[in-house]
């Protein structure tokens, strides 16, 4: 049997099919590895993308090229200074003085006082002022009252002497036979009695010479209140600086012997020789007295207070000392 030739056409078409099959199915080696590499340039892209994509944390502020502000430290507010309040220590008001109750003595205040003070400056004694306290003042003024009526002289102002004083006659001369004006002295009762034309002018309680010798900063002498009748002689305004002490006010009457004011003048004889009267008598004592009036010390025995006899020997001379004052 012949043999079939295929047409020449024919044959062309088929080898062109089998290439294009082929270049499908198998690429060549260059193209394998243009593959490969394509899709590792692909995934260091991904890569590349993932670290390039913003993160959601806050971005860190990148440093300002501005120049600082300056900054202003504003000190604590200082609070204003404080005075610590001083410190002060309570004292204690003191008690009010005793309501009158009984006796009246020193220290109590009242109505009763008040009177009593009033009725002691009528009979011319110095209790100081009628204010109801019973001080010292006041109770001098007893003294001399209680001395010259025969009483303890003891200041207390008892139902019995409260009613003595109350209903007091007016006070006789001691010594009349000196005349209307003159001073009284009596060494026994320690007072004394200033008459101005027959009229009691003052009573007030003394202190005269304790009787005892003395020797004192190298002075000596007789405490010694000499007894006679006397006039007074001179006289200081204000302080007088003796070499045993300062006398206030003093009017002599015997040498260096004076009635003077002293801050101390208790109920018994304490001085150097003189006559010692309250510094708030001695105040005004000089207006009461003239120089060259009679003044008179004697000894009355005590007791009621009655009229003296004349002194019937003559007036004593200062005692030793007597310059030294007190």
């Amino acid at each position: 049997m012949p043999r079939r030739t295929l047409p020449a056409a024919l044959i062309a078409a088929v080898v062109l099919s089998l290439l294009a099959a082929g270049a499908c199915a198998a690429p060549s080696d260059d193209q394998e590895a243009t593959a490969s590499g394509g899709a590792a340039t692909d995934r260091a892209a991904e890569r590349v993308e993932a670290s390039a994509t913003p993160s959601t944390a806050a971005p860190s502020t990148p440093p300002s090229s501005a120049p600082p502000e300056p900054t202003t430290t504003t000190p604590p507010p200082t609070a204003p200074p404080t005075t610590a309040a001083p410190t002060t220590t309570a004292t204690t008001a003191p008690p009010p003085p005793p309501i009158e109750e009984g006796d009246l003595v020193r220290g109590v205040r009242g109505e009763r006082t008040r009177a009593l003070q009033e009725r002691l400056a009528a009979l011319a004694y110095d209790p100081g002022p009628a204010d109801g306290q019973f001080g010292l003042k006041t109770a001098m003024a007893v003294w001399a009252f209680q001395a010259l009526h025969g009483l303890p002289r003891d200041g207390v102002v008892t139902a019995e002497v409260e009613a003595a004083i109350m209903g007091a006659p007016p006070q006789g001369m001691l010594r009349p036979d000196l005349g209307p004006t003159h001073t009284e002295v009596d060494l026994d009762r320690q007072v004394l009695l200033v008459w101005g034309d027959g009229v009691l002018e003052l009573v007030t309680h003394v202190s005269s010479g304790s009787g005892v010798a003395y020797c004192e900063d190298g002075h000596c002498g007789d405490a010694v209140t000499p007894v006679g009748d006397y006039r007074y002689q001179r006289r200081i305004a204000g302080e007088r600086h003796a070499p045993l002490g300062v006398l206030y006010d003093p009017v002599y009457f015997n040498g260096g012997i004076a009635v003077h004011g002293a801050p101390s003048v208790p109920d018994h004889p304490a001085s150097h020789g003189c006559v010692r009267i309250p510094l708030h008598i001695s105040s005004y004592f000089q207006s009461l007295v003239a120089d060259g009036e009679p003044i008179a010390t004697f000894r009355s025995g005590g007791g009621p207070s009655v009229a003296v006899a004349p002194a019937g020997a003559p007036a004593a001379p200062p005692p030793a000392g007597a310059e030294n004052g007190g």
